[in-house]
């Protein structure tokens, strides 16, 4: 064995026997303090992690902060927010007033320790929005006719129904006829606005469509906005929003029009001979079939009226209208109380008639090639209350029919008109009930009571549990219309 070889090996030898002694433990290990951050919105992603903050109000949030080794403790850490990447606190707790600007605003909360430098962070956004944006809305008169527009806001902290002013938009004008409304959606089924269509007869834009967010009106209908030229007056007498399509239906001098994209289109069948008028409450609620399929109550010629557009692809153009229907007898000689589109179980629309204390239901059913078959009686009963019927409609989410009369609503199945109390308002209400919907877990009732200065009251319930969640009496002028435009719980 060389030289070389034996230096190897000895090498090799020292090497395992250091190897394997025994460890003194002489290392200065330190646990590392942990932090946990809580109380806030929890989601994987800051994009859900959202905090819906009215303009001009002010958020509050108290996280809870938690070491591994120090507990409650926070002697040992500083804390930073920042919004909109501006430090606006050094404290644990938030508080921020939301008065620079509308939209969504990063939010940043730092919790450092200062023992050993590391710093755990918790990002949100604060989306600022209109306190308005989503809310309970009323459209009122006063004894002049002025038409105004009240919210109470789901938003703010706010219990109380505070007039809306419109954007760019002086007055509304006089004689409001309706407010309607549909939903546009982000990113989540938490994130939407409303779209907002109010109608009224005398005013310098009759039909205004209005964004939530910011309460801007998006679209303004007058009489320039008729595609006919010529001395066109818009003075509408009915006016309802489409729920799923970008489309308002207006009657206007009796006639059917059609308003999208800013223009008012020509009436529907313009020349027709019998000179038809729509009734009160004459259109059929659409539930987003009005492209194809129309039908209205003609009140000049006592009679239904049934439209469509050929089931092509000419949307909301009718062509044809249909006058020898089959059972279209069963109506004659009974008063028109309301009429909807329904599809169930397939294409149809549903009437409603009265005649003395009987109410009688009909049906228009339509064959395999979409054309008009024929008219059937679905049901008939008697009237549940000898009060005065107020407002009456289908509602096509329910398949129900629902009317007010006095202090109470009945409700009614699709199949039939045998009306039961659905609910009636508490002994002490004020006025009748004038108007209601049934919209996102709500029951929103409106009652006047004309003696009052301020005759409007509004009552709110579960329309799940039918439990009363809020009563605002007298606390508008004399309502309208209502609509819902809040969060589904």
């Amino acid at each position: 064995m060389n030289l070389k070889s034996l230096t190897y090996i000895l090498f090799l030898a020292i090497f395992l026997f250091e190897g394997c002694s025994k460890d003194l433990g002489n290392y200065d290990y330190k646990d590392v303090n942990a932090i946990a951050i809580a109380g806030l919105l929890d989601n994987s992603h800051p994009t859900g992690r959202i905090y819906e903050i009215p303009f001009h109000d002010t958020v509050r949030l108290n996280p809870t902060v938690m070491g591994s080794l120090s507990g409650s403790d926070t002697s040992a850490l500083t804390f930073e927010w920042k919004v909109d990447s501006v430090t606006v606190s050094k404290t644990k707790n938030l508080f921020y007033v939301a008065n620079k600007r509308y939209g969504k605003i990063s939010a940043e909360f730092h919790v450092t320790d200062k023992s050993t430098g590391t710093t755990t962070s918790y990002n949100c956004f604060l989306n600022i929005v209109n306190p308005y944006k989503w809310g309970y809305y009323v459209l009122t008169q006063n004894k002049a006719k002025d038409a105004s527009l009240y919210c109470l806001s789901s938003i703010s902290k706010k219990s109380s129904f505070d007039q809306v002013l419109l954007s760019n938009l002086d007055k509304l004008g006089k004689n409001p006829l309706s407010i309607s409304g549909t939903k546009k959606y982000g990113a989540s089924s938490s994130d939407f606005y409303n779209v907002l269509t109010i109608g009224v007869q005398d005013a310098v834009n009759p039909v205004v469509v209005i964004d939530s967010r910011e309460f801007v009106p998006t679209l303004l209908y007058n009489s320039s906005s008729y595609v006919g030229g010529g001395d066109f007056v818009f003075r509408p007498t009915q006016v309802q929003a489409d729920l799923y399509n970008e489309v308002i239906y207006a009657v206007n001098k009796g006639k059917f029009h059609v308003l999208r994209k800013g223009t008012i289109a020509l009436p529907a069948f313009i020349n027709d001979p019998s000179d038809y008028k729509i009734a009160p409450n004459g259109v059929a609620t659409p539930l987003g079939n009005g492209r194809y399929f129309m039908s209205i109550y003609d009140e000049n010629n006592k009679r239904v009226r049934v439209w469509d557009n050929g089931v092509t692809s000419n949307e909301y153009n009718y062509v044809n209208d249909y006058k020898e229907i089959a059972g279209q007898e069963l109506m004659n000689g009974k008063t028109f109380l309301a009429c909807s589109y329904a599809n169930i179980p397939s294409i149809n629309h549903i009437y409603l008639f009265r005649q003395d204390n009987q109410l009688y239901s009909y049906r228009l059913d339509y064959s395999a090639d979409y054309k008009p078959k024929a008219f059937s009686q679905l049901g008939t009963a008697t009237v549940p209350t000898s009060s005065q019927i107020g407002y009456v409609y289908f509602d096509g989410r329910t398949s129900r029919w629902y009317m007010a009369a006095g202090k109470t609503i009945y409700m009614a199945s699709y199949l039939g008109v045998e009306f039961q109390k659905y609910v009636q308002l508490p002994s002490d209400a004020t006025g009748d009930i004038v108007k209601f919907k049934i919209l996102d877990g709500k029951l929103m009732i409106a009652t006047n009571d004309p003696t009052a200065s301020k005759p409007g009251s509004i009552y709110i319930y579960n329309a799940n549990t039918m439990a009363l969640e809020q009563v605002h009496k007298h606390v508008v002028d004399e309502i309208v219309d209502v609509h819902l435009g809040i969060l589904v719980e």
